[in-house]
């Protein structure tokens, strides 16, 4: 991973660390309370939680950085979020991880596409990247063969797509370390009717790819593989003739990329750069809440930005 261009503005980090908790949790229930309704409870025992609150405590645990531990002796008796979701009595930690495993990943990419849908222009433009993910507590064994001490993989593989104006994350996928990256852009960008401008590595490029974007009306950019030699009169060979006669200009528009590695740094410094659930899918819908969170996070900060009227990100020193 490269060292990111821009940072988030200090002045308006410093005033959102003030607000993070309000702010962040109207942001999140003016979303959840759009979810269909829970299906009414008959008969006698304990009323169960409406999933809707329960998935906004779950971000806004990971969006405070609190282990489970820390929720049930911080966040459990708070009064200011009481009164904010309403309820009497908040769930207890064995709630929220029970509750949890009922989030499928398709359910929360929808409600990240609900939460940032009114804060990305539209035709968007795109960043896509790849960067891995460490996992603690893989199992080491001892090969009898060998004679040797074998680790596993120890790492996810995690694919975004980040919109150009305001870095925040659009889609997601989470994969294995062994998956390459470039069936994964038909994937990012499928949920997308019309795309702008979509910025890729050589990880991406190819002409069935660069043909899916043209299709949405967008402009796929992308450096040449070397041993790349397009012919004919098609979308593929026109790219590369445009790359040959303006290169400064081709690498002046994706020199923008760039601005991806601020999402990694973002997410890796802030939540850290390790999952440390044991089963492949709670160690997704983690790191998938960890996207979400980021997004409120952003959102938080780029209202500040417009009601103090200063810029949202500034270079990095």
């Amino acid at each position: 991973m490269g060292k990111p261009n821009i940072r988030l503005n200090p002045q308006i980090e410093s005033i959102r660390n003030r607000v993070l908790l309000q702010k962040a949790t109207e942001v999140l229930l003016s979303v959840a309370l759009l979810l269909p309704k829970p299906p009414k409870k008959s008969g006698k025992g304990r009323r169960p939680f409406d999933y809707r609150i329960v998935l906004v405590l779950c971000i806004l645990r990971i969006l405070l950085r609190k282990k489970y531990a820390d929720y049930e002796s911080e966040m459990r008796f708070d009064g200011r979020l009481m009164d904010m979701l309403g309820l009497e009595m908040l769930p207890c930690k064995s709630t929220l991880n029970n509750y949890s495993f009922k989030f499928r990943l398709s359910f929360l990419a929808t409600f990240n596409r609900m939460l940032i849908d009114a804060w990305i222009k539209k035709p968007v433009d795109l960043l896509l990247d790849a960067s891995g993910i460490r996992l603690v507590g893989r199992s080491i064994w001892y090969s009898i063969r060998t004679q040797k001490k074998i680790l596993k993989k120890d790492c996810d593989k995690i694919h975004i797509a980040v919109s150009l104006c305001s870095l925040l994350i659009a889609n997601f996928r989470i994969s294995n370390s062994k998956r390459n990256d470039s069936p994964f852009l038909k994937k990012l960008l499928k949920k997308f009717k019309e795309l702008g401008l979509v910025l890729v590595d050589k990880g991406y490029s190819g002409k069935k790819n660069a043909e899916f974007v043209a299709e949405r009306k967008g402009a796929f950019f992308s450096p040449f593989k070397k041993n790349v030699q397009p012919s004919g009169l098609n979308l593929w060979s026109n790219l590369y003739k445009l790359w040959s006669v303006f290169p400064s200009i081709c690498k002046g528009i994706y020199n923008q990329r760039s601005k991806v590695e601020a999402v990694f740094s973002a997410l890796k410094n802030r939540y850290g750069d390790q999952l440390f659930a044991t089963t492949w899918y709670m160690r997704r819908r983690e790191m998938a809440m960890r996207f979400i969170a980021y997004n409120v996070r952003i959102i938080v900060g780029i209202k500040i930005a417009r009601e103090k009227n200063i810029p949202l990100w500034v270079r990095a020193k």
